[in-house]
């Protein structure tokens, strides 16, 4: 059995800023446990320059100059009308965004940690988490378990520790989305994202480090189910349909297989209790329209982390106010999207649009 202070399952953005954080700034011994040895597809590839200082407080500046990453010059979209609008960063004064590899980003942002004392443990699956006195024992499939006095769980929309401690998933929506991977025929191709709107819902790509891109058709689960695009050949024609993401990726051959990703908006009923704290979209989740996801898992991430020195420190002011932070980001973020999505109005009878009209 593996001693620690705290155990944080799940490597992702928000599990690693947690454990970077404590590992940095603290003398509490941390273990970050990840499933995945970082081989699969993530999706989730473009952030702002907001994410620079986060980055910088962790100790993990040097993701930014990895193979992970590529400069991200604006955004475009047609959305609410057939034209397409840009937005060029060089005009909003807040710098170049960031289009990543999702692996190779998670990889490294976490593999920072042994720079700085903590321990990283991939290719482990969190089997059990039970409480016994004042620490919690987490059984790990074919390996030790650990013993540790926190668990913090950032394991993503499944939130799959917090829902075992009793908290229930509130969800606002059914959105998921079906991902491709594609190769461009030009690697200095556009830098930008751009979205555009069908009456299923609508699609996003891309731009990625090595040459590739991501292509995404975001739509609901019941209503992807009717659309039998699954296969590579039939989401390609879906595609084709398109008139700007078609364009943009006219040329590019399949990399991967489309494969379906979560993507839906929730809150939990419970976000912390005693001896534990969900950060990142284990906590909250918000649509992928909104842009939040790794910007606000790294920050959803350290602030589990000062919430449990705090607990290790035998404080509790600031896990008093986080339900509360929680539910003003999901009230922000629930008004934004109300608002983007009712610009979109040339379709009010296809379900997609109607649900979020209503």
């Amino acid at each position: 059995m593996i001693e620690a202070d705290v155990c944080v399952i799940g490597g992702g953005p928000a599990g690693a800023a947690a454990a970077l954080t404590l590992a940095r700034y603290t003398q509490h011994q941390v273990l970050l446990v990840e499933a995945s040895r970082y081989g699969s597809t993530r999706v989730g590839e473009t952030v702002s320059a907001g994410v620079v200082p986060l980055l910088s407080y962790l100790g993990a500046g040097s993701v930014l100059a990895s193979d992970a990453t590529l400069q991200s010059f604006g955004s475009a979209g047609a959305w609410g009308s057939d034209q397409v609008v840009e937005r060029d960063f060089i005009f909003t004064g807040r710098g170049q965004g960031l289009h990543l590899d999702r692996s190779r980003f998670d990889a490294a942002l976490a593999g920072c940690l042994d720079g700085l004392g903590g321990a990283l443990r991939t290719g482990a699956q969190v089997r059990e988490v039970t409480r016994d006195a004042d620490r919690w024992r987490v059984d790990v499939d074919g390996a030790d378990g650990v013993s540790a006095r926190i668990v913090i769980d950032a394991t993503g929309r499944p939130a799959r520790i917090a829902r075992r401690l009793g908290a229930e998933r509130r969800l606002f929506d059914r959105l998921v989305g079906l991902v491709c991977h594609l190769d461009l025929p030009d690697a200095a191709g556009a830098r930008a994202t751009l979205v555009e709107t069908v009456p299923e819902g609508w699609w996003y790509t891309a731009p990625l480090p090595h040459g590739q891109a991501v292509a995404a058709l975001m739509t609901d689960a019941d209503l992807l189910r009717g659309l039998r695009i699954h296969s590579a050949a039939a989401f390609m024609t879906r595609l084709g349909a398109t008139r700007h993401v078609s364009a943009r990726l006219a040329g590019a051959r399949q990399h991967s297989e489309p494969r379906v990703f979560p993507a839906e908006s929730h809150v939990l009923s419970q976000p912390c209790g005693p001896g534990w704290i969900a950060a990142g979209d284990a906590a909250c989740a918000f649509d992928p329209l909104a842009s939040l996801g790794i910007g606000y898992a790294l920050t959803s991430g350290i602030q589990a982390a000062r919430i449990t020195d705090q607990w290790l420190r035998g404080e509790d002011g600031l896990a008093g106010a986080y339900p509360q932070d929680i539910a003003r980001h999901v009230a922000v973020h629930s008004a934004q999207s109300r608002e983007l999505y009712a610009a979109e109005r040339r379709w009010p009878d296809a379900p997609f649009w109607r649900r979020r009209h209503a």
